[in-house]
């Protein structure tokens, strides 16, 4: 029991128990170098690192969540206070310059979303930078924080992103790598240009490239006997930005490449920021090696937009593109498509196209019908975890307590991992997800059920008959 009198005590028994309930990088990130410092009446003053910590921590469900872990701890109702102090706080510039990033007040004309603007406030696009330059070029110039909205699923990573460029002096000991992962469509290559073209801006060497030009680059180089150049290239730095790393599974002397690649950016103090479709510790064919050092910094997730900030984006497009756009035919696409990024602006452009070229009416009737050309009458169906869980349980003979229940026995053992490979598969959800829905289990133990199902059903013709039983189901 901790001392109720002792603030530094009381908080490290809630951090005990905010570690069984907050994603690890989550967890290191923002919880972990905070001290408890006073009581003030029934609160308890908790001093953060920076101003963008507290911000992250304030946030209403994160409050929430550590103010619950407090009132268990001490018995009674309290409440939690979080402050900068001189004390826990060594250096909070780079913080304050992303609050600034992301606060700043947009520019006249443009939708009112975090813009893209330099650390005193001017406008990056007054700079009169020459974005014909070779490094430019690397970069698309049309991808900034200005027209990237944010919301719930993706402010993490927004926020990230803001921060590696914020203070070039030292925002690579932050987030160092940062790992922006999601499924495709969600804003990942967004952000990766966003950071390169505001490095730029600041003059700093930036470089953006995928994953498949890095090894074609590579092997180019092998051929010509050119590695010295190579290697001059990648390793002159200040921002390395990688699209795609999963794409390296496989190529074995490419990973050696990048690995050396990374160790000599990393010490000499080089931003470096990848993006996956996964988790790093979901690669599992990727060099252990290199997947640690993935590791060493912070990984921030992007999920599919709510219905919020689908409206949002549209919103914003819509302010771009002069064209008039009922309010209901917005609402009608936002509800429509759902998985990501990608497909809503494709439908965006359908119906701005036939209205300026054909001259349609924008008519909810109109809309529908153009909606319907490109993904069928019907919206696709949304799967949530919850029916993964049902029809399995169903095909399985089971129940969904069972499932999540502790029982290993063989039936129920082989249910719950075929949900962990059809979750991720099927869903793409990450493993820390996937494991939270199914009662509190560890990523790890996901990643191994999920890939014992996927090395087995290509060989073992029931497994296989059943998950397309499932998949039938699931889709029909």
């Amino acid at each position: 029991m901790p001392d109720l009198s002792d603030a530094a005590s009381v908080w490290h028994a809630v951090l005990g128990r905010l570690q069984l309930q907050v994603r690890r990088e989550h967890f290191d990130t923002f919880l972990r170098p905070c001290v408890g410092h006073s009581w003030e009446t029934d609160d308890l003053i908790v001093a953060a690192t920076s101003s963008f910590t507290v911000s992250w921590l304030e946030m209403p469900d994160h409050l929430e969540l550590a103010r619950e872990a407090l009132v268990k701890t001490l018995g009674y109702d309290a409440g939690i206070r979080y402050r900068v102090l001189p004390s826990v706080a060594a250096s909070d510039q780079a913080h304050q310059a992303t609050v600034n990033a992301v606060t700043a007040r947009p520019k006249s004309g443009q939708a009112a979303v975090p813009g893209d603007y330099d650390l005193g406030g001017r406008s990056v696009e007054a700079s009169g930078y020459d974005w014909k330059s070779t490094n430019a070029a690397t970069c698309n110039p049309k991808y900034n924080f200005a027209n990237f909205v944010v919301g719930m699923n993706n402010q993490l990573a927004f926020h990230a992103a803001c921060s590696v460029v914020a203070d070039e002096n030292s925002s690579a000991d932050t987030y160092n790598p940062l790992v922006v992962y999601a499924g495709p469509g969600l804003g990942k290559t967004h952000l990766l240009h966003a950071i390169g073209n505001r490095a730029l801006r600041q003059n700093r060497a930036a470089l953006y490239v995928t994953s498949e030009q890095f090894t074609n680059e590579f092997v180019s180089a092998i051929n010509k006997r050119s590695m010295r150049e190579f290697r001059d290239r990648y390793r002159n730095l200040d921002v390395l930005l990688m699209d795609d790393v999963q794409f390296l599974v496989g190529k074995e002397q490419t990973q050696e490449s990048l690995f050396h690649t990374f160790n000599d950016l990393h010490q000499a103090g080089a931003q470096i920021v990848l993006t996956s479709d996964r988790a790093p510790q979901a690669i599992a064919p990727l060099e252990a090696r290199l997947r640690s050092r993935f590791q060493w910094g912070l990984l921030a997730d992007i999920q599919p937009p709510s219905l919020e900030t689908r409206l949002a984006i549209l919103r914003s497009w819509a302010d771009d593109s002069n064209t008039p756009v009922p309010d209901a035919v917005l609402e009608l696409i936002a509800d429509r498509i759902s998985s990501n990024v990608r497909e809503l602006q494709g439908a965006f452009n359908r119906i701005v196209a036939m209205s300026q070229l054909m001259n349609m009416p924008m008519t909810i009737e109109n809309v529908n019908q153009q909606l319907d050309a490109i993904h069928g009458p019907d919206a696709p169906r949304v799967i949530a975890p919850e029916d993964v869980l049902q029809r399995v349980a169903s095909q399985y003979g089971l129940s969904g307590e069972q499932i999540l229940g502790r029982s290993r026995t063989a039936n129920i053992a082989e249910a719950r991992q075929v949900i962990m490979y059809l979750l991720v598969a099927e869903l793409g959800l990450t493993p820390t997800h996937v494991g939270r829905f199914l009662g509190g289990r560890n990523h790890s133990t996901v990643i191994h059920g999920a890939d014992k199902i996927r090395k087995t059903v290509d060989k073992d013709d029931r497994l296989r008959r059943t998950i397309n039983n499932i998949r039938d189901t699931l889709y029909t």
